[in-house]
Formats: structure tokens, sequence, C-alpha cells
């Protein structure tokens, strides 16, 4: 599914680009169907940076040309010859300016075993002369030579194209794709959800047995990273977890606490809300300027999550600036313990609305 290739080559690019110390590009892989997305290939089209992926499933057989296109990266199979020309020849197009004279094709499914077959296009159907299909006097036989005599052969039926494999459609629920060793080789398998939830939360619990521990763990960043390069190395994806649970205006940890803990999940914003209404009187209790720093924190985890938290960009807000970035929170104590107590804090924030989530409805989603 284009969703899935996105997510994970956006999390590829995103990984490389802080290794390299480089922003990130917007858009870097978009997914590009009949849902959305075909606005941005004109960006594509033009622009001079080999920085764009664009994940689709029928859009290379359609007519577009983007000159300049590198490569092309086949994940599915195909079984028209018509169908895979048209895809492969959007590689084909040449651009001077840039001196685009070759291209990359990629094949995962075997769709090159095409080159070189024969195909045949379906002949459209003419109506008959005289519109009748007979000869001048309405009873000819439809088969009648130039001369009139209707001795010529009846000619051979139009050649018939078939595409396409016979498939059986099993209703198995919501499933992730998970990659698993299958025969020896890697393949990607329909996991149903709940096991593969089970799957990951059963990790995470072997490192953080409570809530608090788990806490504790995530406010620390090399801690939290190493936790999600273990469930990634295992072809476990909270990100892709977060997406199927239609989870995307709540952070991870929220997700864990959840899944793993039977606490109440809470969205970024009201997270945010919640801790600045429960830390009020510490908050007031705190120079002018820290406590502009500290309700900074609450903000920057509304809009991005816990990574916000952690970013260089965060000292560089005009407000958080203007206070003095984190000299302003000395009066408190060294820096760096003064962020992981706020941390400790925002992720220690609840309401009392309910004490799980899967016992009340107030989410309007549906549950894991």
């Amino acid at each position: 599914m284009p969703t899935a290739w996105r997510c994970q080559l956006q999390k590829l690019y995103a990984r490389w680009c802080e290794q390299q110390g480089r922003v990130p590009k917007e858009h870097y892989a978009f997914k590009c169907t009949a849902e959305g997305g075909a606005e941005l290939l004109e960006p594509m089209r033009g622009s001079g940076e080999r920085c764009f992926i664009a994940c689709t499933v029928d859009l290379l057989a359609t007519g577009v040309d983007i000159e300049r296109l590198n490569a092309v990266v086949f994940f599915r199979s195909l079984a028209s010859g018509i169908l895979f020309y048209q895809m492969v020849g959007r590689g084909t197009r040449l651009d001077e300016r840039t001196r685009k004279f070759k291209f990359w094709l990629y094949d995962y499914t075997g769709v090159t075993d095409l080159f070189g077959t024969e195909f045949i296009s379906a002949a459209r159907k003419l109506p008959p002369e005289g519109g009748n299909g007979g000869g001048s006097g309405g009873g000819g036989s439809g088969n009648d030579d130039e001369d009139g005599s209707g001795t010529g052969p009846t000619p051979p039926p139009l050649p018939e194209l078939r595409t396409g494999e016979a498939v059986t459609v099993e209703q198995t629920g919501r499933c992730v794709l998970q990659a698993r060793e299958v025969d020896g080789v890697l393949r990607d398998v329909a996991v149903p959800l709940e096991e593969y939830r089970h799957g990951l939360i059963e990790r995470v619990l072997a490192e953080a047995a409570t809530l608090d521990d788990f806490r504790g763990l995530w406010v620390q960043t090399q801690r939290r990273r190493a936790l999600v390069e273990h469930l990634l190395a295992a072809h476990y994806s909270p990100e892709e977890l977060r997406r199927v649970a239609e989870m995307a205006d709540y952070d991870s940890f929220d997700l864990f606490a959840e899944a793993g803990y039977a606490a109440r999940a809470l969205r970024r914003r009201e997270r945010a809300d919640t801790f600045l209404a429960q830390q009020a009187h510490w908050l007031a209790a705190q120079p002018d300027k820290t406590a502009t720093v500290l309700r900074a924190f609450a903000r920057q985890f509304s809009a991005g999550g816990t990574e916000a938290l952690e970013s260089r960009e965060f000292w560089h807000v005009p407000e958080v600036a203007r206070a003095g970035g984190l000299k302003a929170l000395a009066p408190l104590g060294v820096g760096a313990e003064v962020v992981r107590d706020v941390k400790m804090r925002l992720f220690g924030a609840v309401t009392d609305l309910c004490h799980a989530g899967r016992r009340c409805g107030h989410r309007g989603r549906q549950e894991l």
C-alpha cells in the first residue's frame, strides 16, 4: 500500500538526515493516488533536486511525463505487457538540461520477465458499411468480396486480450503487513492487528514492567530511541500501529501507555493542557522567564510530540529565546535535570474523566 511505503521511506530518510546533520525536505516521499497527492507532481517535475519519491499504484500508467525521473521501482506483480511497458516508459524520457540520459529500474516482483513479450491491443469494432451489415440491397450475407461475389472467407474472430490472475479473497479482519521469515525468505505477511499489537507490547513490557518504569525510560532520549530501534529491528513499527489504530493526534507515549499499561491515552494537545492545569501552582511560583520556557514545553509537545521537546530548534523559538533559553531554567537547577523533570511532569499528567480509555467511549475512535 502506498501509505506503508511512504511511512517507511520517510522514516529512513529522517534517520539519515539526523545522522548527516541535515534538515529534512518536506514531502520527500509522498502518497500519490486518485485520492490525493497529484498536486505535488509539479514541484517534483520542476525541482532541481534528486529528493522526491512518489508512492503510487497506477499513476505511471496514466501518461504522466516527468523527464528527469531517475528510477522506476516495482513492488507489484503485473500480467499485462501493455501496462508494464507503459510504466517503464515513464523512465525513458530524456532531459538534456539535467543530463539525464539513463534511468534505473528496480524489480522486486519479477515483472521484468515481461520484457520481449508480444502483446496485442484490442481492436476497435467498426460499424458495417451501409448500416445493416449486408449488401446494397439489405439482404447480403455479410461476407461478400469486393466484387460482390459473396464467396470470400469468413474473417477470423478478433483476438481477445486477457490479463490478471485468479485470486481468492478471504475475510481476515484488520491486519498489519509485517516482515517475517517464511521458508527461509523474509516476506511481508498480513498479521492480525491484535497479534501485531501483542507482539509489540510484549517487547515494551520486557524493558519496562510498570507505567512508572516506562515513563522513566521514555524521558531519557537514548533509552527511548534504543527501545524504538529494538522494536524496528524485530519488524514492529510504533508508527504503523499508531496509524492503524487511528491515533495520529496522539504521541507514541500514549499509544504504549494505553496498549501496555491500561492508562487513559491523551491527545497531544489534551496532555499539554492537562499539564498546564495540574502544574499551575508550580508554574506560578517560578520567575517569569522560567515560567515562560516551562509553558513553551507544553506548546511544543502539543505541536510535535516527544521528539519536538528534544529538537535544537526549540531553544530558537522566539518566546523561548527572548526568555533566555536554557539559562532561564537555572533557578530550578542543572538544565538537563530540569528538562527531565518537566517531561516527567508532562507524561505524568492524567485526567479524572475515567480510569482507563477502554472503559469510556469519549474518544470517538475504534479501540485497539
